[in-house]
């Protein structure tokens, strides 16, 4: 069955999730010795994909990393075809052209990763073998422990894009990537639950309340502390002052909203308590690097109207 741009569809399946990181944290992933060879930029899950459809005709500066867990789909490439089902993994090389689709009687079920850095190319060949070969994926046998380990990068991201987060995340990729590799070393640690701090006190009240105006004050209270000691202890566990960390939550959410959703762009201002559409906008901006508006255009999304 052909596809084109016009049926492709990057939204609308139940139970989907998804996180893109802003410029300023890309960047910042740059900067950090410890993950600036390979760190995710964006990531996320699509359940039961119907219609799902990508078509990039000079490829992607990053790496394209889609696992299925269950369904059929395909990606293509210049050196040919590969379908994917159930247990694979396939890497798409940065430069490469390629267009990939959920199949229309099965779709898909994928998690999926864009990963940037200085060594993220070497990252394919690692994960998928010569560079010269056929395109071919790579096939596990499915691991909760596996997707386990995709939740807690997902779930860490979700709480904010501070240093400790950025570090966690990235490092835990490798070892999420070495479940493929080599699945029979594969052995996950239980691990203790840690005692909640004040910080994740803070940080979870945060994303109880996206969808509302939020001051210093109603966080500070929300972590049990002083307004002046809760803002130092913040910004030393995060990096980030709470409103600003507050308002990079915000704008993960908007990201959601504006690819998941027919949502108008002051109606996701709204979601987030933003009375002030151009406000929002501005902040979007600031941290993305194009208006909502530019943001849905890059991704190709359409919204459909509403009557």
């Amino acid at each position: 069955m052909a596809t084109n741009r016009q049926n492709r569809k990057g939204r609308g399946f139940t139970g989907e999730r998804m996180i893109e990181m802003p410029k300023e944290v890309i960047d910042k992933c740059r900067a950090m010795p410890l993950i600036n060879q390979l760190f995710i930029t964006q990531m996320g899950f699509f359940p039961k994909a119907l219609h799902h459809y990508y078509q990039r005709p000079t490829g992607m500066s990053q790496v394209i990393l889609i696992y299925c867990t269950d369904g059929l789909g395909w990606v293509q490439v210049p050196k040919g075809r590969v379908q994917l089902q159930a247990g694979d993994l396939y890497a798409i090389a940065p430069g490469v052209p390629h267009s990939y689709a959920a199949d229309p009687q099965q779709p898909w079920t994928i998690y999926w990763f864009h990963i940037n850095g200085s060594a993220c190319a070497e990252s394919v060949w690692a994960t998928l073998g010569n560079a010269d070969q056929l395109p071919q994926t790579v096939r596990v046998v499915f691991s909760p422990e596996r997707i386990a380990l995709f939740d807690r990068i997902y779930d860490t991201f979700l709480n904010g894009y501070s240093q400790s987060n950025l570090l966690f995340a990235n490092l835990t990729l490798p070892y999420f990537l070495a479940s493929f590799v080599l699945p029979d070393n594969f052995r996950p640690k239980t691990r203790v639950a840690a005692p909640v701090s004040a910080t994740d006190r803070a940080i979870q009240f945060m994303q109880d309340n996206l969808s509302r105006p939020v001051t210093l004050d109603n966080i500070a209270q929300s972590a049990h502390l002083s307004v002046s000691f809760f803002s130092r202890k913040f910004r030393q566990d995060t990096g980030y002052a709470p409103i600003e960390y507050f308002n990079h939550l915000r704008i993960q959410r908007a990201c959601q909203l504006l690819h998941f959703s027919n949502l108008r762009v002051n109606e996701v201002a709204a979601q987030l308590g933003m009375d002030d559409p151009f406000y929002f906008s501005r902040l979007f901006k600031k941290q993305m690097g194009l208006s909502p508006a530019g943001y849905r255009k890059r991704e190709g999304i359409q919204v459909t109207p509403q009557p």
